[in-house]
This record gives structure tokens, C-alpha cells and sequence, in this order.
């Protein structure tokens, strides 16, 4: 058994080593890939702003100034009301900063005033932290006219009545957020390599005529089942060293607090999930074509169930629930807790525990699926 074993294991090592294109693919996903997803970058920067300023004050100019670089890029100075809403449709800006006639007399005489702030709701999300970013600059002003106006000194600034709010960010105390781009960037790209190795390798068999001679022979349908999942499992290792220890700790930096050795372990049990679900993919397709549209089918929903682009908090209840089927889910907690918190798996238990249940079942899954089809 053993020697039939090994050398089928062989014939599929060879085969992958032969797949130029592939290769390159898995080689790319550990490196390149990584690397270019920590330019994203979710934060507002250079948003093209326009300001129609029909008050032409000292104190207009002001608060002008200060809405500069690196969050806004001041593009356009408006000298006619009309051309507001042309700017906004063509795209051309995106906020429009309006400051009405008396502003800065009202605040010269010690009274409110007020400022428009037009915004294209087309990206919610950057006009929020757009907005957010102008109220904080805003309030920022506001204070330093309180200290102005009022003429107090730093002591008597210093004893005003406020709430004082003191921020402490542990793990990640700058917001790196190349770290956390390039981690799920380098987790989602896993799961895609896994499932296609997993799945191709049988549909390979299918489309090129071999799996009869498969058959024919005196091997058993879990040998089969076998050779195709430890070339894969050993190229997901290999994938996992290489992104590991040549692009994510030298090249972008994320630290390795935790144990290196619990991260393979973890893996070990995601692999088997993500095998289990190949091998269901490679049952119901005909050709690598049709075993592609499946996976992409089938990581998509695993993929936005993560949480990795939309926290579980912000989803309705009912597709909370569907969060706890994802196997990337727990992946991705025990990765992040392992690389930038330093977990342990003794800390972590109920996610080893629930993505162990996860993966065992979809291994299982796959392999009666694979079992019922192929004997």
C-alpha cells in the first residue's frame, strides 16, 4: 500500500512542478500579492475639495487653511453658487466647504457661526471620515478661539471644566494598517490556493481521460483520496513558510509575538476544512473551468462571512449566524491573535475547538462526497 501510495503522491508533485502556469500563480499569491494588498489603505487622503468663501474674512481663511493635506486637497475655489452642484455630479470634487457672509464678523463678536459642508453621498464611507475629519479640525478651531477670545492662559485652560479623552491602541499602536491588510490578504489567498489544488487535481484526472485508468487500478478510493491531499496540504505549508518568513515578517513587518508553531498548527486544521471542501468542488465539476467558478461560488460567501471586509457586528442577525459556518473566520482570529497579539492556543481554545469541529466536518463532508462519486 505504501509504495503505491507514495509513488501516486509523486505522480502529483510532478504534475504540479509541470503546471508552469500554476506555479506562478501560488508563487504570486505568496509574495507580490501580499505585498501590493498593504497599499490599501482605508483611510481618506487628498479628497478633492472645492470652497466657495462669500465671506472672504481672516477667520474664513483660517479654517481654509487648515483643511489641507493629507486629508483634503483643495482644488477648486468657487466664485459662483451654481457651480456647486456641477462639480459634484461631474465627480470633479467631492466636498464643497461653504462659508456664508458674516462669518467672521460673528465670531469676532463673540457669537455662533456657522459653515456648510456639502458632501457626495455616492461613497458613504469616505464622505463619513471626510465629515468626520473636517468636525474634528472644526473643533480643534473652536478651541483655540476659546483660548483667544477669552485670553486665558495655559493654567486657566488647564483647569476648565471638559472631558478629557485619553486613547491607548495595544498591538498595533501606530494603526499600521499594512499589517492588518497584508495578514488578510495573505489568509484569503491560502484559502484560494487550497481549494484549487484540492479540487483541479481531481478535475485534472476527469478532463484529460486518467481517471478510468484510476479506477482500473488496485488502489482504493481514500488512496486516492489521499494522494490528493498531501501534495496539497505540503504545498500549503510551503506557500505558508515562503509568505511567512520571506514577505510578511522581513519585508512589510508584521511581528510574530505569538508562537510560530501554534500558526502551523492552526493552518493544519484550516487546510483539512478548506481539502474537505475541494473535494466536494472537484465532485461536481467537469473541467478546470467549471472547478474555478466553483471556488470563486464558494470563497466569496466565506470570505464576506469572515468579518475580514465587514465587521459581524455591523451584518443582521440572520447572516450573523451564517458567521459562525465560516472556517475563515476562526482563521483569521486565532492568525491575527497569534502574529500581533501573542495568544497562545490554550487562550484561544474555543476558536481551535470550533474551527476543529468546522473543519472536521467539512472534511468529512468532502470526503463521503468523494468516496460515493469515485468508487
Amino acid at each position: 500500500m505504501l509504495s503505491r501510495l507514495s509513488l501516486l503522491i509523486k505522480k502529483e508533485f510532478l504534475q504540479f512542478f509541470r503546471n508552469v502556469p500554476l506555479l506562478a500563480i501560488v508563487l504570486y499569491c505568496a509574495t507580490l500579492d501580499i505585498y501590493t494588498a498593504g497599499d490599501v489603505s482605508m483611510d481618506v487622503k487628498n479628497y478633492p475639495l472645492a470652497v466657495y468663501d462669500m465671506d472672504l474674512s481672516a477667520q474664513s481663511r483660517e479654517v481654509i487653511n487648515k483643511l489641507r493635506e493629507p486629508f483634503f486637497n483643495l482644488t477648486h475655489i468657487i466664485r459662483d453658487e451654481n457651480e456647486i452642484r456641477g462639480l459634484i455630479e461631474e465627480g470633479t470634487v467631492s466636498v464643497v466647504a461653504v462659508f456664508p457672509h458674516e462669518f467672521g464678523k460673528k465670531i469676532a463678536a463673540h457669537r455662533t457661526a456657522e459653515m456648510q459642508v456639502i458632501l457626495d453621498g455616492a461613497n458613504s464611507n469616505a464622505s463619513e471620515l471626510a465629515l468626520r475629519y473636517i468636525n474634528d479640525i472644526v473643533h480643534e478651531y473652536n478651541m483655540e478661539l476659546v483660548v483667544t477670545n477669552w485670553e486665558l492662559s495655559n493654567i486657566t485652560k488647564d483647569i476648565l471644566p471638559y472631558v478629557n479623552v485619553s486613547k491607548r491602541y495595544f498591538y498595533n499602536s501606530n494603526l499600521n494598517n499594512r499589517w492588518t491588510f497584508c495578514l488578510q490578504e495573505f489568509f484569503m489567498s491560502i484559502s484560494l490556493i487550497g481549494l484549487l489544488l484540492t479540487a483541479s487535481g481531481m478535475v485534472n484526472e476527469k478532463q484529460f481521460g486518467t481517471i478510468e485508468q484510476l479506477m482500473v487500478t488496485p488502489l482504493r478510493t481514500y488512496e486516492i483520496m489521499i494522494a490528493k491531499i498531501v501534495p496539497m496540504m505540503t504545498v500549503l505549508f510551503a506557500v505558508t513558510f515562503i509568505a511567512v518568513f520571506t514577505m510578511l515578517k522581513p519585508v512589510i513587518g508584521v511581528p510574530i509575538r505569538g508562537s510560530i508553531w501554534a500558526f502551523f498548527f492552526v493552518s493544519f486544521i484550516y487546510f483539512f476544512a478548506i481539502a474537505g471542501l475541494g473535494l466536494v468542488i472537484s465532485t461536481i465539476s467537469n473541467n478546470l473551468s467549471e472547478t474555478v467558478l466553483f471556488s470563486v461560488l464558494a470563497l466569496v460567501p466565506i470570505m464576506f462571512l469572515s468579518g475580514a471586509w465587514v465587521p459581524a457586528e455591523a451584518m443582521p442577525k440572520w447572516m450573523g449566524i451564517l458567521v459562525q459556518f465560516s472556517p475563515l473566520k476562526y482563521y483569521l482570529d486565532l492568525g491575527n491573535g497569534i502574529f500581533l497579539k501573542g495568544n497562545s492556543l490554550l487562550l484561544m481554545w474555543k476558536e481551535v475547538a470550533l474551527l476543529s469541529a468546522l473543519g472536521t466536518t467539512m472534511f468529512l463532508i468532502g470526503a463521503l462526497r468523494f468516496r460515493k462519486v469515485f468508487r
